[in-house]
């Protein structure tokens, strides 16, 4: 099972008062007014995507100037132009200089691996370092969904100053991480290297990617999912995996819905809560996102906006749009 990160990870790259005032709404924080010592990498993304919506800012004041919203886009959709990963990469590379200057990216090969590295443009310390690793991550994803495969690297170097922080975001990867030196470089195999962008629509920044992040952490190669003990584990992962029909659930895991039922109910939940609180955080999720709301209404299986508006206001007080607008610091 993937690891969750420290939380000191989200904290020095956003800062203690950007990130004290999202977990508080998020109601992640302690109840002494402390922060949560780890966070659940998915949720890690959501509140970098939180914070990118209220300050409209890309680089999370990494750059000299705010980096609006939009940008991700307009590099992604000039990437997937390329007609293979490596030439996609080297797109991307060449279109990041003209318009994300606060990294510097760089597309080589070795015998047996295509190079891709990702440094911060000046020396910036560690929350340059950890934005470094989440623009890298969000990078991967991306490439995963232009070429439909996984991308498993063969080996991935992140920065030696994160080191007292663990593998952080870039556990997510699934291989070992070696820090040294500055920035990150992931390896890619070179079958990878020649694999086709495939012939699809890029729309929203958040859609593709955050799919693709949740997919890959599903692929921990340890992960079994034959014994769920305890059940409410194994029931998150497939609710995460978009397994929302109960009895599939209890098939999946070679069990009657009333043995599943049960389980459950010795752990203190049931599966209608279980699938109403994941149905909330993908919500939160997706309205982190620029994704339509009418995309995100089919993507949850409402029949229409208006149940999405009920179920909003129900998790939040108010609707997706609202939600969206205090996001990004908007009347609402």
């Amino acid at each position: 099972m993937i690891r969750d990160i420290d939380s000191r990870y989200f904290v020095d790259l956003v800062g203690d008062k950007r990130a004290a005032t999202l977990l508080s709404a998020s109601k992640l924080d302690c109840e002494s007014g402390e922060f949560p010592s780890r966070l659940h990498p998915a949720t890690f993304w959501r509140l970098c995507a939180e914070n990118i919506q209220h300050h409209d800012d890309e680089s999370h004041g990494i750059a000299a100037e705010p980096v609006p919203r939009g940008s991700i886009s307009v590099l992604f959709s000039a990437t997937k132009e390329a007609d293979t990963l490596a030439e996609a990469l080297g797109r991307f590379a060449a279109t990041a200089r003209l318009i994300r200057k606060e990294c510097r990216f760089t597309v080589g090969r070795s015998r047996n691996a295509l190079l891709f590295t990702a440094l911060p443009a000046e020396p910036g310390g560690v929350r340059a370092e950890i934005y470094v690793e989440c623009f890298v991550i969000v990078i991967h994803c991306a490439l995963r969904w232009m070429t439909g495969r996984r991308l498993d690297p063969l080996m991935v170097r992140g920065s030696a100053q994160l080191a007292h922080l663990g593998d952080g975001l870039l556990a997510a990867l699934h291989v070992p991480v070696r820090r040294s030196g500055e920035g990150v470089t992931i390896h890619y195999d070179l079958k990878d290297a020649r694999a086709p962008i495939l012939s699809q629509k890029y729309t929203a920044w958040g859609d593709q990617e955050f799919e693709s992040f949740r997919a890959m952490l599903e692929e921990d190669p340890e992960q079994t999912a034959a014994i769920p003990n305890p059940a409410r584990a194994a029931v998150t992962q497939l609710l995460n995996q978009g397994m929302d029909c109960e009895t599939m659930v209890a098939e999946r895991l070679n069990l009657s819905v009333a043995t599943l039922r049960r389980h459950l109910s010795l752990e203190g939940t049931s599966f209608r809560q279980m699938l109403m609180q994941a149905r909330r955080a993908q919500l939160q999720n997706m309205l982190a996102t620029d994704i339509p709301i009418a995309d995100i209404s089919e993507k949850l299986k409402f029949s229409d906006e208006r149940s999405l508006r009920r179920f909003c206001h129900a998790c939040f007080g108010v609707s997706p749009r609202q939600y969206r607008q205090i996001l990004r610091g908007q009347e609402s």
